[in-house]
Order: structure tokens, then sequence, then C-alpha cells
């Protein structure tokens, strides 16, 4: 076994290698994929390269096809990734692609420069690409084509017997091979850093936006509480009115315990998120009539009816003891936005199967003001995700969100009369059944 076989069986190995460490990251980079095709292709130019028993035999011109094909995926997949990096937006032209037919007189020099060509090509795209990008997998792709390129002139000036040709080409492959593994490798790292990355701005969304929801809503409740202390002291001055006075201090204990609430629901949204809550089975009609009672001692100066209608009274679901502030803000929600002189509140439970999955569907349904469409997409959105392309919503809204997801349930919001939003809101909850 001379000592060009072991360098070459080194070099098939590290690239089958590269291509299985290559694989993995295309798992969860898709936009890899190209480039795997491509690792997969030079890997079969190898191992036939390698198989080869004479030059030009059958094998080596196979093995040169491989290389041929590699580098047309390669010039495929940079097109494409240079299509998307700089002309989105743009009309998608396509460019014909002619394939020549290999036929036996098509000499392995004509397949080189071919071949050269494409990767003169590719080079010049993927810097491009790299300039914009700027990432380490993009940078160490750069060097993958310019080895490639090195290979392949060497394999020329070796066709050409020139001297030092053939120490020169295992030189380049060797790089190659050690390039593509490292690629590999980069890739991977680069995977989690962007993953890391992404879970940090997620977080940093995520307070931000609760600094400025929890800014806003505390504002408004001084705002109202400044409002309520001046029209007080205005009166008191006058000695008189005092029935305006009374209902004036209620709402200032109204805006107080708003104010306690958003606390409370700013805790347990984060309690809810770090995964201090955990799920067990509850019953649901106890937690909605505990809710309904405390509702109706916020609200005692209204004219509230409150109906369930329930097939099951020993119903349970699979949730969390916040399950209780899902019905309280709801209910508290459907009373505070009505401007009728009787609040009906109608909650409807039943059992439903969707997806080969049981679940107890919940409609709350009120003759409120009612929310418009767009309203109605977007309450129950996660909006720190994306923080600019939504309109602010509630903190409770966002904890009952929470709530509902975090047992696998889904929930969202339709007109109580199809077609007519301004006759009440019918907000509809799955969640898990349970025994």
């Amino acid at each position: 076994m001379n000592d060009y076989f072991v360098m070459d069986l080194s070099n098939t190995v590290v690239i089958i290698l590269a291509t299985l460490i290559f694989a993995g990251v295309c798992f969860k980079r898709r936009d890899l994929i190209p480039w795997l095709i491509a690792y997969i292709s030079v890997s079969l130019s190898e191992v036939f390269r390698l198989s080869s028993q004479a030059l030009y035999d059958t094998l080596e011109i196979i093995s040169i096809l491989f290389s041929a094909l590699s580098v047309i995926t390669f010039i495929i997949a940079v097109s494409h990734e240079y299509y998307q990096t700089f002309s989105k937006g743009a009309k998608i032209q396509i460019i014909p692609m002619i394939f020549l037919p290999f036929q036996q007189q098509i000499t392995s020099l004509g397949l080189q420069i071919f071949i050269a060509l494409l990767l003169f090509i590719a080079i010049f795209l993927i810097i491009r690409i790299y300039m914009r990008k700027r990432t380490p997998t993009h940078a160490f792709m750069c060097f993958i084509l310019g080895t490639g390129l090195l290979q392949i002139t060497s394999s020329i000036l070796r066709d050409q017997g020139i001297p030092g040709a053939d120490d020169l080409l295992e030189f380049s492959r060797i790089v190659m091979a050690t390039v593509m593994l490292i690629t590999g490798v980069v890739a991977i790292i680069e995977e989690r850093i962007v993953q890391s990355e992404n879970r940090y701005r997620l977080a940093y969304n995520r307070a931000d936006f609760y600094k400025d929801l929890f800014v806003h809503d505390i504002n408004n409740i001084l705002q109202n509480l400044e409002f309520s202390l001046e029209i007080i002291a205005q009166e008191a001055e006058n000695q008189k009115n005092e029935k305006k006075i009374t209902e004036i201090v209620k709402l200032a204990k109204s805006q107080v315990n708003r104010g306690a609430e958003l606390g409370v629901n700013v805790r347990k949204l984060s309690d809810l998120e770090s995964g201090n809550i955990k799920n067990s089975s509850m019953q649901v009609n106890e937690i909605l009539e505990e809710a309904i009672e405390y509702v109706k001692t916020r609200f005692v100066e209204k004219k509230i009816s409150i109906n369930i209608i329930s097939m099951d009274k020993s119903i349970k679901v699979y949730a969390n003891e916040v399950l209780y502030d899902v019905f309280r803000i709801l209910l508290n929600n459907a009373i505070r936005y009505n401007d009728n002189p009787e609040i009906e509140v109608s909650i409807e439970i039943s059992k439903h199967l969707e997806d080969g999955k049981n679940y107890v569907r919940m409609e709350f349904r009120d003759n409120g003001i009612g929310m418009p469409d767009n309203m109605k997409e977007s309450i129950f959105y996660r909006i720190y995700e994306k923080p600019k392309s939504h309109k602010r919503i509630g903190l409770g809204l966002l904890l009952v969100r929470e709530v509902i997801h975090s047992s696998n349930g889904t929930i969202w919001a339709e007109d109580r009369i199809k077609g007519d939003h301004k006759k009440g809101t019918n907000v509809i909850i799955l969640i898990p059944e349970t025994h």
C-alpha cells in the first residue's frame, strides 16, 4: 500500500465524515440542503477515484462526472442564495441551462475546463453573498470553492505534464477535505449561536413589552386616580353632591383594584413562562363558579346575568391554577366593555373531538360592544415576538393566551351574531379533557 493511496483514503474518510456532519446540520437548516447534495457528490467522486486502477479508466471518468455534478449543484445553490439575498421582490427570471450530453468523444480536459468555469462563477457569487451576510459558514464555503478551483487547476496542469502538479493536486485535495470538515463543524456552531441569539432577542422583546405595557397601564390607572381626586376636591369645596363624591370614591377604589390585579397578572405571567406553574386535572365548573362570584362582587352596581349551560357538571380539563384568572379576566372584560343596562353573559360548556383528541369547548358569549375583525385576529397573539407588527393589547388577555397555550389548548374570538361585531363577542376556548 503506497503513500498516495493512504493519503487518498484519508481524504475520502474526511470528506465522508464532513458530509455526515453537514447532513446533521441540514436537519435544522433547510437552506443548506443544496450544499449537502454537493457534499454527497464530492464524497462519491472521491470514492470512485479511490477505486480507480488506472488513469482515465471508467471509474475515474465517473469520479470526474460526480465532480462536475457537485460543481453544478454548488453553482445552483449559490445562484439560488444569491437571488434570495440580492433580488428579493424582483420578478423571478428563469435562466436556461443547457446540459451538454457527455459522450465518449468529450475528453477529461474539456470536463475540467467546464468545471473550472463554473467554479469561477460560483466563487464570485459566494464572495458577494459573504460580503452581505458575513457568516462564518459562507466564509468557509468560499474556501471550499477556492480549493475546488485549485484542485481543478492542478489536474489540468498535471494533464499538461507540468512538473510538481501531482503534489499540488494532492495538497489541494487534502486542503479541500479539511475545509469541508471544518465548514460542517462551523455550521453546527453557527446554528447554535443563532438559536441562542433568537432566545435572547425574544427575552429582550418580552421584557421590553412587559415594561411598556406595565407603564402604559399604570399611567392610565394613575391618571384616573388623579382625575377622581380632583373632582372630589372640587365637590368637597362646594360641600354638596355627596352622591357624586361616593361614585368617584368607588371609581378610585376600582382603579386601585386594577393596579393590584396588574401586579398579580405580571407575576403569574412570569411564573407561567418560567415553568413554575404545573398542569394537573381540574374541575371546570367549580373554578368557573368561583370566578363568577368574584366578578359579581366587583360590579355590584351593575345588573348582571351570567348563565352556565353545561350537560356535565363534573367535567375536567388538563390545566393549572391560573385557569381561574382566565375565567375572571374574560368575565371582567365582558362586563367592563358593555354599555347595556342589563349585562348578559352566557357560558356554554361541551365536549369536543378534534384530530382524534378530546377537548372541552367553552364559549363565553356577551352582549357587549364587540370587537372588530382586525382586533379578533391579534388579541391572543404573543406580540412581543414581533413587537412592531401588532397593536398593544391588555396584559390580562396576554395572560389568558399564555394559560390556554400552556395547557396545549387554543383560544380565539368570534362575533356573537355572525357578521355583526357590534352585537357582542363570543370567546371560544378548547382545553384538553382529562379524567
